[in-house]
């Protein structure tokens, strides 16, 4: 009999950050130095829009984006970080990545739920995300539409194009 998990969603602090490199170097295939300067200075930038996963205690996924005033993600979001704003109309995910060991148990979902409901109390009107083809029946199950090939598009090294994701909050 498997053990029911204890899930807790809660906004990122700065000790969560060697979980999150991990984490997210390893699902996006990054240099961890990388991932460990982007991550802070997200944390820095908008820790209300980074929430982590954490089953008993261990890091094991997160989610974040910035808001902003315009529909779809712009690759220099990927690079420049900058606060929310109360004015910014739509809620960007940047990311949202779980530890391979805690995969297909729910976390991605819940981690998407609550992100959304903190989009949709900001008053925001869309969440809007980026993602390639084998991730649409995922999104799509959590009610976004595919809105076209972005158009920044630089295929993946499998040459598979990404594609901009939205669903309406209001």
């Amino acid at each position: 009999m498997e053990k029911k998990m204890n899930l807790i969603i809660r906004n990122v602090k700065i000790t969560d950050l060697e979980a999150i490199v991990a984490t997210e170097s390893r699902a996006f295939d990054m240099s961890e130095e990388m991932t460990r300067n982007d991550a802070i200075g997200r944390i820095e930038n908008y820790p209300d829009t980074f929430l982590v996963a954490e089953v008993d205690s261990k890091v094991v996924g997160h989610i974040f984006g910035p808001a902003a005033n315009v529909e779809f993600i712009r690759d220099e979001m990927y690079f420049k970080n900058h606060p929310n704003h109360p004015n910014d109309k739509y809620q960007m995910i940047l990311s949202i990545a779980v530890d391979e060991n805690y995969r297909e148990r729910g976390i991605a979902t819940a981690l998407m739920n609550e992100f959304e409901k903190i989009a949709r109390q900001a008053g925001r009107q869309e969440l809007s995300l980026t993602c390639y083809p084998k991730l649409f029946s995922f999104y799509e199950k959590l009610g976004f539409v595919n809105k076209g090939k972005t158009d920044d598009d630089i295929p993946d090294p499998d040459n598979e194009s990404s594609y901009n994701m939205i669903k309406i909050l209001r």
